[in-house]
């Protein structure tokens, strides 16, 4: 009887199931829209018991439209995104709204933090930056805001966690996806006292999940959950990942001096390395599913988020000309931006629509527009813009000592051949692009062939399940054209700081 893979990747709006093949080939997949709520502003929260029907609907749709038996599943891997918190209370229930990793309440925490200096005191352990998002600072809300909450909190988890919880009846996490909340001491692998401690949260440090490997069997499907998805009771459920680090193995990135650069909702640029890289100035190092090896990502909400919004506000003719000629809008805009040659147009473009990683303050902004340019120019910008945020981050990388071999390129951006080539000429790297399109669910998907003993580790494992489908060699002729536009769109956020800051102050 054959066997089959299931990856579950919990996104910010999206739950998503996908079956694969022993060879990594999606067999279906099943999405079902996330609630999200906004009770107040700057606030993003989700009803936990609603998040979980959302995933059994999904499971039980992909069954149900891939025919194959629920007994044929040889595993369950899970991921989802980073940071947010999802509570327990002391009985095993949720304890309040799960929080995403857009929220932005404890944004007074960290400037209280900042004021005290103790990101100095904590960064030998976390070895990353403070974040809005993370558990470390919403728990320190929850203390001051919430404190009957914090009184009975039984179990800190992360999304990927909760389902796991809801799919095994068993409370873990992994080491990918906890060691980017700052609440570990990275680099040696495990929880600390003295770094809680030194948040004011020592209280809690009961509630931490025991850590597993994201290929470690860390429970079997129940039988209620069995009823409510179609799956099979005793189907083993591994520890799950990190979606940067699903997304990293999903597309064939598992040995040092590998990168993975994600052009989808946010710019995530992130290389393997042996040895940690301690870096105040980067984003977060963290411990790969290889837990022998580290991750370090730059990254900010930069990349291709920023085409969605400009499709859907600003391209009424392209969508209807793609739906005339039954082709993607996306089609439309490639056709459009190819139609330009490189160097054809000097408008620079801000990639800052959802918040950047190079003042709080900063905004999107398109410079240089004149009554000769066209949507096309507009939209070659847009496509510039965003690669020269990927750049920054690159850049910022490699001072910090990350050793780039080879490159992969994933999420949306990847499936333009018109931007993979952008990204080429201006990165200065040959860009691979690997098949499939559910990376993060089937670098969830491996990690359970892993335990499931069908894959020795993530070497064999990308080996027998990942193909590259492309390669895109840079042009050299192409690369000054971009880096001099590189150098404008840097001039231009040094010429900003102020107008944004003050900008700001009208909201």
């Amino acid at each position: 009887m054959e066997k089959y893979l299931l990856g579950v990747d919990s996104g910010s709006t999206v739950t998503k199931a996908a079956l694969f093949d022993l060879r990594g080939k999606e067999i279906a997949v099943a999405s079902c829209q996330s609630n999200t709520d906004y009770p107040h502003p700057g606030w993003t929260e989700r009803d936990m018991d609603v998040l979980w029907q959302t995933t059994a609907t999904a499971i039980r749709a992909v069954l149900t439209k891939s025919q194959i038996k629920p007994e044929q599943i040889a595993g369950i891997g899970n991921t989802g995104h980073g940071n947010g918190l999802y509570l327990l209370d002391k009985t095993g229930q949720s304890l309040r709204p799960g929080i995403q990793s857009m929220d932005t309440r404890a944004s007074e925490i960290l400037v209280e933090w900042n004021q005290r200096d103790l990101h100095a005191k904590v960064f030998p352990f976390t070895i990353q930056s403070f974040w809005p998002a993370q558990p470390n600072a919403l728990l320190a809300w929850i203390k001051r805001n919430e404190p009957q909450n914090y009184e009975q909190i039984g179990a800190i988890l992360l999304v990927k966690d909760y389902i796991k919880y809801r799919l095994t009846g068993e409370i873990s996490s992994d080491f990918t996806d906890m060691s980017a909340t700052s609440l570990m001491d990275v680099r040696n692998k495990c929880y600390s006292r003295e770094l809680l401690a030194l948040y004011d949260l020592a209280e809690v440090f009961d509630a931490l999940p025991p850590l597993k490997n994201s290929y470690q069997v860390a429970g079997q499907v129940t039988r209620t959950v069995a009823e409510e998805t179609g799956l099979v009771a005793g189907t083993p459920v591994v520890g799950g990942l990190f979606d940067v680090d699903a997304s990293a193995i999903g597309c064939g990135v598992v040995n040092p001096g590998q990168a993975c650069i994600v052009a989808g909702t946010w710019s995530i640029n992130e290389v393997i390395t042996q040895k940690p890289i301690v870096a105040p100035e980067l984003f977060m190092t963290t411990i790969f599913a290889n837990s022998d090896l580290f991750i370090t990502i730059e990254g900010s909400a930069t990349s291709a988020t920023n085409l969605e919004w400009f499709v859907a506000q600003c391209c009424g003719d392209e969508r209807a000309e793609a739906k005339r000629r039954g082709i993607s809008v996306y089609e439309v805009c490639n056709e459009q931006v190819a139609s330009l040659a490189p160097g054809s147009s000097n408008i620079i473009f801000h990639p800052f629509l959802y918040g950047s990683n190079v003042q709080p303050s900063a905004r999107a902004g398109f410079y240089g527009i004149a009554g000769w340019h066209t949507r096309a120019h507009l939209l070659r910008a847009l496509y510039e813009g965003v690669v020269f945020g990927h750049l920054n981050h690159i850049e910022k990388l490699k001072t910090a000592g990350a050793k780039i071999e080879s490159a992969r390129l994933a999420g949306g951006g990847s499936r333009s051949q018109v931007w993979t080539q952008i990204f080429a000429d201006t990165l200065e790297l040959p860009l691979q692009v690997s098949d499939g399109n559910e990376l993060g669910a089937r670098g969830a998907a491996l990690s359970a062939g892993i335990g499931a003993g069908i894959y020795h580790d993530y070497v064999e494992a990308v080996q027998q399940a990942v193909s590259i489908v492309r390669i895109q060699e840079p042009i050299a002729a192409n690369t000054p054209l971009y880096l001099a536009r590189y150098a404008e769109y840097r001039r231009l956020i040094g010429a900003m700081q102020m107008p944004w800051q003050e900008l700001s102050k009208l909201d």
